[in-house]
């Protein structure tokens, strides 16, 4: 399964100005993620083991695509479920896609899975009377799980607890009460300050009265439904500044205009050092 990375990461205003370090730690413990299907859910213990540094966690959560869960003693990726798919899609097509390579090797093999006499044929592995060479396969075992590298993953309790909160379906009153709800909340402060939260919710509350839905549904409905109101009613959206080496903080600090802006290393580190100093 794949982790998703948009094809205008490198020029976005969140990731542009990220050090080699705080990206590299945003790809893999994703990757991981989605491997694992956490939800977007990346525990603190994991951190040393993507070579991550507290600056690189630092960075990410300043720049809002982390945001940290001191219940939890981690990190969510900001708005993981509208851009990766849920644990129930994906354990779907995995389960799809093993049962496809099941019959592709038996049929590769012309295996038998029952004999004349009615009892089971298989050949364990063996084939002509020799050892298959990819015999794991037919365990159902991945290829990670072949790697030597040991890889941490969430316990049998978490994992059901990942795959379940993401699948069943809840009420509004449910929803209201889910951590998602307050990252979702957040989300929407940060964006649209000016934005009546009270006053919008009880209107989507009563549009909604009575459905059910999942949490990812209940939060991609939730935030688009803020949105709408927002420019309805003439709100506009609530960007923070991001230095650059072409901005004019960076261009005054350092006597240029736009005419002599250069993009050195001296223009990139003082846009660095200004957004540090701003969050």
């Amino acid at each position: 399964m794949w982790f998703k990375v948009d094809d205008s990461f490198f020029s976005n205003p969140k990731t542009a100005m990220l050090s080699d370090g705080a990206t590299a730690l945003w790809l893999r413990s994703g990757s991981w993620s989605a491997q694992q299907l956490t939800g977007g859910f990346v525990p603190a213990r994991m951190v040393p083991m993507f070579r991550g540094s507290d600056d690189s966690v630092r960075e990410l959560c300043d720049v809002g695509l982390w945001e940290r869960d001191d219940e939890r003693d981690g990190y969510w990726f900001h708005d993981w479920s509208d851009y990766q798919p849920d644990g129930e899609e994906v354990d779907a097509l995995r389960r799809k896609r093993s049962e496809a390579g099941k019959r592709g090797a038996d049929r590769r093999w012309k295996r038998k899975t029952v004999d004349e006499n009615g009892k089971n044929g298989k050949t364990d592995g063996k084939c002509h009377g020799k050892l298959m060479a990819n015999a794991w396969q037919t365990d159902g075992k991945s290829m990670a799980n072949s790697c030597p590298v040991p890889v941490p993953v969430p316990d049998k309790k978490e994992k059901e607890e990942y795959s379940s909160s993401f699948s069943k379906e809840i009420g509004l009153n449910d929803f209201e009460l889910v951590r998602e709800k307050a990252h979702a909340n957040a989300a929407i402060i940060r964006d649209y300050p000016n934005l009546d939260l009270s006053d919008a919710w009880n209107a989507f509350a009563a549009r909604h009265y009575g459905e059910t839905r999942t949490v990812n549904d209940w939060c991609r409905q939730w935030k688009g439904w803020c949105q709408r109101r927002a420019n309805m009613s003439g709100i506009p959206p609530s960007k923070r500044h991001v230095h650059t080496w072409k901005c004019r903080h960076v261009l005054e600090a350092l006597g240029r205009d736009e005419e002599t802006a250069q993009a050195d290393e001296k223009a990139c580190e003082l846009a660095d050092k200004l957004n540090k100093e701003k969050s």
